[in-house]
């Protein structure tokens, strides 16, 4: 008989779905409840933690993890923070000493009372989502070192979400389908900031047939955003240096970068308020408004990020200069105030070598005068 451990759980594990995908196995429930107990949000976050609190009564369910399933759980839950304590529940009836994941003292600021119900609704999807990959760190990585990734881990989930949500438009028809392509393998070598999937694919050609079977490699990135901020009444742009790995890797001998200010977009953030923040973080520009160019693929042969790119119009009168950027993620940004004909030179010259700054500047050549 396989050994098991009895879990009461309360938050957002009570979601039987989630539940599934975590444990890795379908595991049986029943309703419990755990006395002088209380579930409220963590403040600002997505999930709950629990607290002792006199007269209240926490309703959950008990489950009898197997040994694989119970390593999974604690996977999951203690790079935030959480450890196993003994607890007693009342279930069937009758009371029995079980464990409950209880947090850190002061790790988490409680916030209002916790709602299964609106977190299924607000956050459930992407939660589900997120959970695939997260998951897939079990065994990899410490559950320390998976919680660090956790945000770019849920940053690539919402990716995919919103791409299945606003799908590119058809350009000519008939268009293949997805549904026609085969994956034979697929193998994920590579998890950490970025995603590495490596698969043999067989894909529907033009002629009405399938490719032969071929291997193919992608970078895995979250959706970003781009905003070039440009100053009507001085025709001036404000574009940004920083040092970038992958020119340097290239083996470029100047591998500090003239871009737009860029950044990734937050789950359940739109393109337009990536924009706004990634701004306001590297340069400290506060925009009178924005236009958006447009969304595309930089590279969709081997890169699934995808960008929107942006103008901000703003006073940069006081810009030039400004050393900007969030320690927390060591970047280290210099903002340059130039006039936007000084910026077409740096294209012709190729002084100008990222792509979204390159569209983002034919886009400004023709539209500027429109923008006050």
């Amino acid at each position: 008989m396989t050994d098991t451990c009895a879990l009461f759980l309360y938050g957002t594990l009570c979601d039987l779905d989630l539940l599934e995908i975590v444990a890795g196995e379908h595991l049986s429930t029943e309703p419990a409840s755990l006395a002088d107990h209380a579930v409220f949000w963590a403040d600002g976050q997505s999930f709950p933690v629990i607290v002792r609190s006199r007269g209240a009564i926490t309703h959950g369910i008990l489950i009898e993890a197997t040994k694989a399933a119970k390593a999974r759980l604690d996977f999951y839950e203690i790079g935030f923070g959480y450890r196993l304590a003994p607890c007693e529940v009342e279930v069937n009836g009758g009371r029995r000493t079980v464990e409950v994941y209880d947090p850190e003292p002061e790790r988490w600021p409680r916030g209002a009372r916790w709602s299964l119900t609106d977190w299924q609704t607000r956050f459930g999807i992407l939660s589900r989502e997120a959970a695939q990959d997260y998951m897939r760190l079990c065994g990899r990585k410490s559950p320390q070192e998976a919680a660090a990734l956790f945000s770019q881990v849920r940053g690539r989930a919402a990716s995919r979400l919103r791409a299945q949500n606003v799908p590119t438009p058809v350009a000519f028809e008939p268009s293949p389908s997805r549904d026609g392509v085969i994956i034979h393998s697929s193998h994920r070598p590579f998890v950490d900031f970025f995603d590495l999937v490596e698969e043999n694919v067989q894909f529907q050609t033009f002629a009405g047939m399938h490719s032969a079977q071929v291997q193919r490699i992608t970078l895995i990135g979250g959706d970003a955003v781009t905003v070039l901020p440009y100053d009507p009444a001085t025709d001036s742009v404000l574009i940004i240096r920083q040092f970038r790995h992958g020119a340097y890797s290239r083996g470029d001998l100047n591998p500090w970068c003239v871009e737009p200010a860029a950044g990734r977009i937050d789950p359940f953030e739109t393109p337009e308020d990536a924009a706004l923040r990634e701004l306001h973080e590297e340069t400290g520009v506060v925009p009178r408004s924005l236009h958006r160019i447009a969304g595309y693929y930089p590279t969709p042969a081997a890169v699934s990020e995808h960008l929107t790119s942006f103008v901000a119009t703003a006073d940069l009168t006081e810009s030039d200069g400004r050393i900007g950027g969030l320690a927390g993620e060591n970047e280290d940004i210099m903002s340059h105030v130039v006039p936007f004909e000084t910026l077409m030179k740096m294209v012709e010259s190729g002084a100008a070598n990222t792509g979204p700054l390159v569209l983002t500047a034919f886009w400004l050549q023709s539209a500027r005068h429109t923008l006050v």
